[in-house]
């Protein structure tokens, strides 16, 4: 696939996604806007929530938007790969194209839509006082190393959807026990000491999660022994879900 059709994928999927409404792709600032309106209003303001060991008063909205924006990414990379092969079918039908890179444009697509998101995050920070130091150059890193996994991920899901419809699905059910079992809206220091040592071991989206707490709650550069294990397992789901594309293509072909 060349640079101009992948592109020509992402515009199209922008406005195949805010077709037919009267604000268009304004939507992808209002979304951010009012979640973090919410997360600022109603768990500071109103319920007063704090965050454990941090001082000030948005220390827990910052907690929550900088948690939910990067798994945003993540979940909707996956759950839209998982069926990019049955949405596009018709493309693929009609053009030669390498069925491994077609969803290539949805992570552009997410990409630009975590963009705009975190742009608004950071006003938002300059506002309260509470952007990040130097530990914010390690963003891109972490957003390309999350988003590889979800790749790997959706390419997976996306060729079992193939012939097994009820993937999607099950995906939905997946991704919404894995958001509530990493520490995202809840805090890991109060898990028992055994929690904490299975986010670290068997759940890779606790890894890129802590990451970015670490680096806009605190400060903190992210650590650099769990970056290398979510280096390993992107880099493994990558692969399993080339290799399994490429054993399977000419059948999910054929069932297209």
């Amino acid at each position: 696939m060349n640079l101009l059709l992948l592109l020509d994928f992402t515009r199209q999927d922008f406005v195949d996604r805010y077709s037919g409404s009267v604000l268009g792709v304004l939507w992808a600032l209002i979304h951010p806007l009012v979640m973090i309106f919410i997360f600022t209003v109603i768990f500071t303001n109103i319920m007063g929530a704090r965050l454990p060991g941090v001082a000030g008063d948005y220390g827990y909205a910052v907690y929550l938007v900088s948690g939910l924006l990067p798994w945003m990414a993540f979940a909707n990379t996956v759950t839209r790969g998982s069926t990019v092969f049955l949405d596009r079918r018709n493309i693929i039908g009609k053009i030669p194209i390498a069925l491994a890179y077609l969803p290539v444009y949805i992570v552009i697509s997410e990409a630009v839509t975590f963009l705009i998101s975190m742009t608004i995050f950071a006003v938002f920070l300059i506002a309260v006082g509470a952007l990040p130091g130097k530990a914010i150059v390690m963003l891109p890193f972490i957003f390309v190393l999350q988003q590889i996994f979800a790749f790997g991920l959706g390419l997976i899901f996306g060729v079992l959807n193939v012939f097994l419809r009820d993937i999607r699905e099950l995906v939905g059910v997946m991704l919404t026990f894995w958001f509530w079992l990493t520490p995202i809206v809840w805090v890991p220091s109060v898990a028992p000491p055994l929690v904490q040592q299975l986010q670290e071991t068997l759940n890779p989206a606790y890894l890129f999660v802590n990451a970015y707490h670490g680096i806009f709650v605190h400060g903190q550069m992210p650590d650099f022994g769990a970056l290398s294990r979510l280096v390993l397992i992107a880099h493994a789901a990558l692969l399993l879900g080339w290799l399994l594309l490429k054993w399977l293509e000419r059948d999910v072909r054929d069932f297209l």
